[in-house]
Formats: C-alpha cells, sequence, structure tokens
C-alpha cells in the first residue's frame, strides 16, 4: 500500500472517523473499520468478478494448527488465517469475537468461513505489520490497477452497501450499489498518484483547497517540477469531458492585450466576433451554459508577458462580480458581453528568471501561490525509481464528484474565530513594511482553513495559508524586509522556543515550518543581495 497508495486514502478516511490514533498494533473496534476486508470482497465478487475469481484461486487450506483456517499464498504475499471455519469453530467468545466478523460469511467451496478482522499479522515481533499491506498487495496483484480508482469512489463511505452473505445461510440482502457523488480530496490524491506522478498529498490538497476557497491559483516554482502536469491531472481529473471543460493556453511573450484570450470584433465585416484561437471565450461560453460542471483554465508560463495586459478583465471581473464587455454588437456569434462563470477554476504556472516578469502585488493579492519545490530525498526518490507515467489513468476518475465540489467552492463560509489572534499577530507585523492585507484575504484565508480542516492539521493548514496568501505580499530592500521577516519568523516558532533566523533550520522547533523554512530563505537572500521577493529563480 505505502508503494502504490491506492487503498490507504479508503483506510486513512475511515481511521478519522474513529478519532483515534491509527497505530499498527492495536485491534479494530470500529464495525465499520473491521467489515474493510468483507466489503473489498464482496465488491469484487459483485462487479469485478474475474478479480475475484483470481484472488479467490490463491485461498488455500492451513494444515498446520488445530483449527480450520483458510490463507492466502501467492508468490511473496502470504496472508495468514484469513478465514475460520465456522464448522470448526460455530460459537466465537472472548477475545476471538474481537479477531473475525461473526455477523456474515464467506462460502469458499460451500464451506463456510468467518473472515478475520484482526490485523496485527504475525507472531514475531521483528515481522509485526498491519495485515491490511498484504491484503491490499494482494488484490493489487490480482487486478489492474484501474479497479482501485473505481473501488475507492464506492468503499469510501459509510452508506456502502454489498452482497451481504448472513451466518444463517437463510438471508441474502442484495442492496444496490452505492452512488456516491460527494467531493473526497482523498480519492483525487489518489487518482493522481496513480498515474506514476511524484507529489506530496499535501500538495495536491493545497491546489484543491485553495481552488475552493478561490477559483485562481499561481504555481511558481522550479522550472520541470511539474507545475502544469499538476493543474492538468487535477483537471482532467475531475471533468466528464476533457477537451470541453478543460483548455491550456501557453502565454506568448508578445502578449500585450486581452485579444489572444477574448477575440476582437472584426473590423473588416461588421457584425463579425473574431474568436480566439487559444479556445478562452468558448470555455467560458460553455461554463456559463453547464454551471453545474466545473471548467478548468490553465494559463502555462503566465509571466511572460505582462499580466495586466492581457489578464485585466479576468482580474476586474473575479472581483467585482460584472460582466466582461466583448462588444456592442446585440446580435451576433457571441454576446455582447459574457460573466466569468463561478464555475471556472483558472491555475497559472510560473517560472522566475531573466526572460519573464514579476507579478504586482495586484495579482499576487487575488490568488493563492502555491510554491514547488524539489526536497534532496524526493530528487533521491525519483532517481532510484523507474517511473512509468500514464496520465489517462485519472482521467475523468473524479468526475461523479465535480458537482460538489463546484458547490462547495460556491458555498459561503463564515470566519473561524479561533484564528483570529494568530492572524491579527501577522497583520500587525505585515503592516511595518507596509504590505498589510485587507479583508478579501482574511475572506479567503477563512475559506482555505474551512475547506481544509479534517484533511490537514489545524497548524498545517495555517501554516500553508501564511505561505501561499501572505508572504508572497513581501518583496524590497534589505532595509525594509529585514525586520519584518525577523519578526515573523518568531510568530512561526513553537511556544517557548527562541531561536535566531540565522541559526541551522530545524523543522521541530517551528508551529509553522513551511511558512519559517521561507521565511528564512527570503531573510538570507536580501542579506546576500540586497533585495528580494517571494518568487525565487
Amino acid at each position: 500500500m505505502a508503494e502504490n497508495n491506492d487503498l490507504m486514502a479508503i483506510v486513512e478516511s475511515i481511521a478519522k472517523e474513529m478519532k483515534t490514533k491509527y497505530e499498527t498494533t492495536i485491534l479494530v473496534e470500529s464495525q465499520y473499520y473491521s467489515d474493510f476486508p468483507f466489503k473489498v470482497l464482496s465488491y469484487l465478487e459483485k462487479h469485478y468478478q474475474d478479480v475475484f475469481q483470481s484472488f479467490m484461486k490463491h485461498i488455500v487450506p492451513d494444515n498446520s494448527g488445530k483449527l480450520d483456517y483458510m490463507i492466502y499464498v501467492f508468490d511473496s504475499i502470504r496472508i495468514p488465517r484469513l478465514f475460520l471455519s465456522v464448522d470448526i469453530y460455530p460459537s466465537l467468545t472472548g477475545k476471538d469475537l474481537t479477531r473475525w466478523i461473526t455477523e456474515k460469511t464467506f462460502l469458499i467451496d460451500g464451506k463456510e468461513y468467518y473472515i478475520s478482522n484482526q490485523w496485527v499479522g504475525h507472531e514475531t515481533e521483528e515481522k509485526k505489520n498491519l495485515r491490511i499491506n498484504d491484503f491490499a498487495m494482494a488484490i493489487y496483484q490480482n487486478s489492474k490497477q484501474r479497479f482501485f480508482v473505481d473501488f475507492v469512489k464506492k468503499a469510501n463511505s459509510k452508506m456502502y452497501s454489498s452482497q451481504l452473505i448472513m451466518v444463517n445461510k437463510t438471508k441474502v440482502e442484495n442492496e444496490d450499489s452505492l452512488h456516491n457523488d460527494s467531493f473526497m480530496i482523498d480519492q483525487v490524491v489518489t487518482s493522481i498518484l496513480s498515474t506514476g506522478l511524484i507529489y506530496s498529498e499535501t500538495l495536491i490538497k493545497r491546489l484543491a483547497f485553495s481552488l475552493m476557497a478561490k477559483p485562481f491559483v499561481i504555481l511558481s516554482g522550479l522550472a520541470g517540477s511539474g507545475k502544469t502536469q499538476l493543474a492538468l491531472a487535477f483537471a482532467k481529473c475531475l471533468s466528464e469531458n476533457i477537451e470541453e471543460q478543460v483548455c491550456t493556453v501557453s502565454i506568448g511573450a508578445d502578449w500585450t492585450n486581452r485579444e489572444p484570450l477574448l477575440g476582437y470584433p472584426n473590423a473588416l465585416k461588421s457584425g463579425e466576433y473574431v474568436l480566439p484561437e487559444s479556445g478562452v471565450l468558448q470555455l467560458l461560453m460553455r461554463a456559463n451554459e453547464d454551471q453545474s460542471k466545473p471548467y478548468f483554465l490553465i494559463l502555462d508560463e503566465m509571466n511572460l508577458s505582462v499580466v495586466e495586459r492581457y489578464f485585466a478583465d479576468f482580474l476586474s471581473a473575479m472581483e467585482s462580480g460584472e460582466p466582461i464587455k466583448l462588444w456592442d454588437n446585440e446580435e451576433g456569434n457571441v454576446p455582447k458581453e459574457i460573466e466569468l462563470p463561478k464555475n471556472v477554476f483558472i491555475v497559472g504556472t510560473i517560472n522566475v528568471d531573466e526572460t519573464t516578469y514579476m507579478f504586482s502585488p495586484k495579482v499576487l493579492d487575488r490568488a493563492n501561490v502555491i510554491e514547488f519545490k524539489i526536497a534532496p530525498n524526493e530528487m533521491e526518490d525519483y532517481l532510484g525509481k523507474k517511473v512509468n507515467i500514464n496520465l489517462e489513468q485519472a482521467y475523468s476518475a473524479c468526475a461523479d464528484m465535480a458537482v460538489d465540489f463546484v458547490n462547495k467552492a460556491n458555498s459561503q463560509v463564515e470566519k473561524d474565530e479561533k484564528n483570529k489572534d494568530v492572524l491579527l499577530s501577522f497583520f500587525k507585523e505585515l503592516k511595518e513594511v507596509n504590505a498589510e492585507f485587507g479583508y478579501r484575504t482574511v475572506n479567503e484565508i477563512s475559506r482555505y482553513l474551512h475547506f481544509a480542516e479534517g484533511d490537514l492539521s489545524a497548524d498545517s493548514a495555517i501554516d500553508t495559508a501564511i505561505l501561499q496568501k501572505l508572504l508572497p505580499k513581501l518583496h524590497g530592500s534589505r532595509k525594509k524586509l529585514v525586520p519584518v521577516l525577523t519578526s515573523m519568523w518568531k510568530l512561526c516558532l513553537n511556544d517557548g522556543v527562541a531561536k535566531e533566523i540565522e541559526a541551522e533550520f530545524n523543522k521541530d522547533d517551528f508551529k509553522y515550518p513551511e511558512s519559517a523554512e521561507k521565511i528564512q530563505r527570503m531573510y538570507n537572500a536580501v542579506v546576500d543581495n540586497g533585495f528580494t521577493s517571494f518568487a525565487e529563480a
């Protein structure tokens, strides 16, 4: 599971419901959680007969013990005591009641068996592992990887229904398959990672929560670090009709007006509007006609031209809610004006080098800015693995959740009082350099924290919110920034920890380590060069 990540989302989401720490040594008490292996096999039997039969043919008797056990044996996977004969042990008592699902049984060659729910797998301490790892890998070896995307959607829900085989063999319930259309970020993460792309789960979640908080996100960082691929994978994962719902535009270095995005009236032919070759206006028109589904506009290398020159109409419409005026003609192939639909999500990517333009505070203030970095351990991991990328693995994998994604993104969110003191402390420090934030930023941070709740820890959510919404506002000279960076560094430290900003960075010293690391890098840059900004070359 650790290698493939396909079933981990299910396990983690159920563990959250238990509201207990997920450890390898506990017996599972939640009935919903302990039913997991039964649900997997029931679902396979009902919907994936070939996978189920392939798995079951490796179930063999274990005659080494006094009881009649059935085990799974195939290649390097061995799952001991997966099934227990009801005939040999018809009445379970004591601790055995916690080790087997007694309400439902499986028939193997006409014989009735309990299925184990005890996942502390092996007898020796050296080999003590969660048996669910073996269980997941066994299913994986007997299936196509695509199966997991479908299964994750349906199994990751309290409403999951399956064919229940009762112990007395007199009652069989056939329930309808689950139709689960609630937006679940873990399923999106699983689908994207199934393509072979290498991202942290937190990074994917940050993109999703940022788009839900405000449908404009900027991905900044090193060229070739996967910014555009993540935007495409996320958009195509949630799109039912990818050609209609996703528009990718490569920004030209010579763009000086809005025409490449919105087209223009034909000056030589009255009553005709020239549609843009980029397809952006066409995307907006489709989105306005179908506002229940998400539409994605991906602007690649957004800062090759000055953003305000070609994107000003979009920036204004985002905040004012006013439509974008196209032309004066009441009749024609396009409307007189067009609204920026609330179901259009814009993701821009930027690289920072001598060929690009820096974003103005006006642009940065209207977006969440997510920085891409590659850590040494990530590069080492990449170099040590043979990576096969298959983006089609994620295509439309989570399209059934797309309507709920749009609904959540357009829902009203109240400000959370518990984060008031943190935001106020950072506001005061930023005000010292005239980089304080306004009400819009507070609202967008509140929305981000609301959507991240339960998936990111409280400190991690605040940490990434500071990193994405507050630090991008900082740019300037050494005299201007050193005092405020030093003060903000101290705000990131754990309570009771005193550490100078020049000291060696240790993640454990900080309540907000991601922000602290970025602050230290900006501090070092402004000390060395006399000037710095959030974007790094």
